[in-house]
């Protein structure tokens, strides 16, 4: 790289973009779908894929145990053609039947006799007829605990009357079974013709079609009635009508106790059964495939739903669009999880084919932007949290850099858990802390050589306690890192800002600082206070990173070189 700029010291206010860093794109494109918010319900949903596929699994169960343990219902159906007749008086002959026009039917009158078909007067003839209210498919079903505990609330106090109250409830539970009865009758008009298709639904196939056409026969019936009525009031009026008229009728009772269509004609009713009712050969309800697809999709898309309320609401870093787009900054890179081995602070040299040493590589590439032609860079690690990751990621960062640029300084500054110090120098005499308090005017940093390339400068010696009232802004530290006489680079693992605002103190001292968020655990409003908390205190913010982050199980240490 071609580094060209003006100088940039480490103590200069770092107001505007960095040099060379707006250029430098290094962006993992595969964790970023999109800026919006269909790209976040999209990684929402694979990130609770597993969640999604069971509920969906539940709701399809679910819809597979209500389908096969439903009771199958069966539908028949019986057709009823309209017809009106001519009606002639009494004694005409034969030229005036023949001259004779039937009336026409509109299609206000042919809705007139659906509600004919299915009124009460109509299906009450065939429930009476049929004994109905014994049957123990239209009898009322067990009241529910709440229906029983108002039950026996009103009950009390009322044994005087429980010989009126019996017989109140056998009323009651007839009407209930009549009820049941006229909710399964469906009558219906086959397009704009003069057909009437009457369907009754029930559990048994042979009582279902015969229920269908004692119900289109109780309309023959009373069609017949009608007539029968209006011939009465003729004045002249023949014995031999009235006998066909009792034939008619007397067929129609018939047809409807037995629930057999015979071909017995029926000259005086405006109507006549083109086809009866068949026994259903398969049930009709539950609808097998039906149910399992409402299932399914009903679980797919109550799912997602949910998944994308829920994500509205979460407030947890999820991705580097949810960053860019919510505060406005660079997602510098995202480090994934190793998928084999054990993360240990030199896993980038370890396995340098890994997702993980790429992704170190891409950052390394920024920290690299943060230098100009004849100054080092100085830039911070920090975290809003403890648990991010920020030792792990400075001492892979550090090496890397040791590895490919010159000499670097790892330095633990983070002195209330100096993580890094109990790896690299678990036996060290002097620590960054006594640096602090000795407040030396040129004071050197105490180092300890870990490779040809690469320094440390620990926290605090070995088993001492860190007092918890040393501040990191002191001048002398402000010296050590503004006044550097050898041309090294300089990696700082700083404290979180949840429990330290010493990462605001020397954030004005550094090229720059990189904030470390944990994938799935980080808050944006505590990743917006970490930025806002840095500015404010003068720092070049240079970028986040997306971490995700596993607990450390082996404790590599690296030999010191003599």
């Amino acid at each position: 790289m071609n580094y060209t700029h003006p100088v940039v010291r480490a103590d200069d206010p770092h107001q505007g973009t960095l040099p060379t860093l707006e250029h430098i794109d290094v962006r993992d494109e595969r964790s970023d779908l999109s800026g919006t918010w269909i790209g976040d319900l999209i990684t929402a949903v694979r990130r609770q894929r597993l969640k999604l596929f069971l509920w969906v699994l539940i709701c399809f169960a679910i819809s597979c145990s209500y389908t096969f343990r439903a009771t199958p219902e069966y539908v028949a159906s019986a057709q009823i053609v309209l017809e009106p007749r001519a009606r002639l008086p009494a004694g005409s002959d034969a030229a005036a039947a023949a001259a004779a026009v039937a009336p026409i039917l509109d299609s206000a009158q042919a809705e007139s006799q659906l509600q004919i078909v299915r009124s009460v007067r109509n299906l009450r003839y065939v429930f009476d007829t049929l004994n109905l209210g014994s049957n123990p498919n239209f009898a009322p079903g067990t009241p529910g605990l709440i229906s029983q505990i108002i039950g026996i609330v009103t009950s009390m106090g009322l044994s005087s009357k429980s010989t009126t109250s019996r017989k109140q409830e056998g009323n009651q539970n007839i009407e209930i079974a009549f009820q049941n009865f006229s909710d399964r009758v469906q009558v219906r008009r086959l397009g704009q013709s003069y057909v009437i298709e009457v369907s009754f639904r029930g559990s048994n196939p042979d009582d279902t079609a015969r229920l269908t056409n004692s119900i289109a026969a109780s309309y023959i019936r009373d069609q017949v009635l009608v007539h029968a009525l209006s011939e009465q009031r003729g004045t002249e009026f023949l014995q031999g009508r009235i006998t066909l008229i009792q034939a008619e009728k007397k067929a129609a009772d018939e047809a409807v106790a037995s629930g057999i269509i015979t071909d017995f004609q029926f000259p005086d009713s405006d109507a006549r059964i083109v086809g009866e009712a068949l026994k259903p050969l398969a049930a009709t309800y539950p609808q097998t495939k039906l149910n399992l697809l409402f299932g399914f999709v009903f679980g797919l898309v109550s799912g997602i739903v949910l998944i994308a309320i829920t994500s509205n609401f979460d407030k947890t870093v999820r991705s580097a669009a949810q960053i860019r787009r919510v505060l406005g900054i660079d997602c510098l890179v995202v480090v994934p999880r190793l998928r084999s081995g054990r993360l240990t602070e030199t896993t980038a040299l370890d396995q340098p084919g890994s997702d993980f040493a790429q992704s170190i590589r891409l950052l390394r590439t920024v920290l690299f932007a943060a230098r100009v032609k004849t100054s080092q860079a100085a830039v911070g690690i920090v975290s809003y949290e403890n648990g991010s990751g920020c030792s792990t990621l400075s001492a892979n960062i550090a090496l890397l850099i040791a590895g490919s640029s010159g000499s670097v300084v790892l330095i633990d500054a983070n002195l209330q858990r100096p993580d890094l110090t109990r790896r690299f120098a678990p036996n060290s005499v002097v620590g960054l802390d006594q640096f602090i308090r000795s407040s030396p005017a040129k004071g050197q940093l105490p180092e300890i050589n870990l490779t040809d390339s690469l320094s440390f400068v620990p926290a605090a010696a070995a088993d001492q306690v860190v007092d918890p009232n040393v501040f990191l802004g002191t001048e002398s530290m402000r010296t050590a890192l503004t006044e550097y006489n050898e041309p090294r680079d300089m990696i700082l693992d700083l404290p979180s800002l949840e429990g330290s605002s010493d990462a605001q103190a020397l954030g004005s001292m550094l090229s720059g600082i990189v904030i470390i968020a944990a994938i799935n655990r980080t808050k944006i409003d505590q990743l917006a206070e970490t930025v806002r908390a840095l500015r404010s205190a003068k720092s070049q913010v240079l970028g986040v990173v997306l971490n995700d982050p596993l607990p450390l199980r082996g404790r590599r240490s690296i030999r010191r070189t003599t």
